[in-house]
């Protein structure tokens, strides 16, 4: 068993050149899940940064909300006592509702198609400066995948989605999400979602197979249903606070790291999609597939949601318009 005390020591990645001390500036990165593709890039970006700084920046890594929940973390950003946490964007809603822009369903042709549109320079360069004005801007965005449904019984129809409460982000956009399809939305925190789960005051949770799988969902919701109702981005958001501490030359070290690093995160995050069905299966779960007139339906009955809570909104009309755009001509295949 993985104890709190462990993760506290967190990834410490010391930053001695040639065995002679540098003066050291820590980075913190947190997050609230654990052993899934966005845990392995900030891993993967704190041995860049070492690299890149020649050890003048060490840093540590905190999965598994050691931080504290995701409103507190933010809160961290905003004063500086935190460097960095990497999330969803949609988490950061509460600041920007234009972050909501790439949750509309029904947008992506592909784990690629979405990838590519996040990572396109007039995407992300507006993107991830919404939260500037909070003190917190991206450094970095990538695809971590499609979403599921992960329940106590199985969705194998539409028929068998009707009357379930699904955990679901905390948003009017993902609650009717739930209502169109015949269920009950609960926006809850994830790292309160298994809980729930397991006290059965929630049937199930739409998030990805991936994450739910490194959570271990699978020793209480034996059922999952690839259902694809949507894309979920990831990114690095970085304390400005924080940031203004550095000199400028590291300053530029802690953001084009996180540049590129995206197609590295990318292909990593769809290599760990690939591997999630194989894990869940060998953990006692059933991995269940809609038909594809059910498959059909869904997505023709989500794809408007966009537009309806999105396109016509002062607050995310601009962001909604430039993703549609980008959409157009962003590619399907991977970089």
């Amino acid at each position: 068993m993985i104890t709190k005390t462990t993760f506290a020591v967190g990834v410490l990645i010391t930053g001695l050149m040639a065995g002679t001390a540098v003066a050291q500036t820590e980075m913190r990165i947190g997050m609230v899940t654990i052993n899934d593709p966005q845990h392995q890039f900030t891993n993967k970006y704190g041995e860049e940064i070492v690299k890149r700084t020649g050890g003048k920046i060490k840093v540590r890594v905190f999965p598994a909300a050691q931080l504290g929940k995701i409103p507190r973390q933010l809160e961290n950003l905003k004063i500086g006592s935190q460097a960095g946490f990497v999330s969803p964007p949609g988490f950061l809603s509460g600041m920007n509702r234009a972050f909501q822009a790439p949750d509309a369903p029904g947008l992506f042709k592909s784990f690629w198609h979405a990838h590519n549109t996040f990572t396109d320079p007039a995407f992300r360069g507006k993107y991830l400066n919404l939260a500037d004005k909070h003190g917190i801007v991206g450094a970095a965005i990538f695809n971590y995948g499609p979403t599921s449904i992960a329940s106590l019984k199985p969705i194998r129809s539409l028929a068998d989605m009707k009357g379930l409460k699904i955990r679901v982000l905390a948003t009017p956009m993902e609650s009717k999400l739930a209502k169109v399809l015949g269920m009950t939305g609960v926006p809850m925190p994830y790292s309160e979602v298994l809980p729930a789960l397991q006290r059965k005051t929630i049937d199930g949770c739409r998030s990805s197979i991936v994450v739910m799988g490194a959570s271990k969902f699978f020793t209480t919701t034996k059922y999952i249903t690839l259902i694809e109702s949507g894309t979920i981005p990831s990114a690095l958001w970085v304390s400005k606070r924080w940031l203004a501490k550095l000199p400028k030359k590291q300053q530029d070290i802690v953001m084009q790291t996180g540049r590129d690093l995206e197609i590295w995160a990318g292909r990593n995050a769809a290599r760990l999609n690939g591997e999630a069905e194989a894990l869940w299966k060998k953990n006692g779960a059933e991995v269940i597939r809609l038909s594809a007139m059910d498959q059909t339906i869904i997505t023709n009955q989500l794809a408007p949601l966009g537009d309806e809570f999105l396109a016509t909104s002062a607050d995310t009309r601009d962001m909604y318009k430039v993703l549609k755009s980008v959409l157009k001509t962003a590619s399907t295949t991977a970089p």
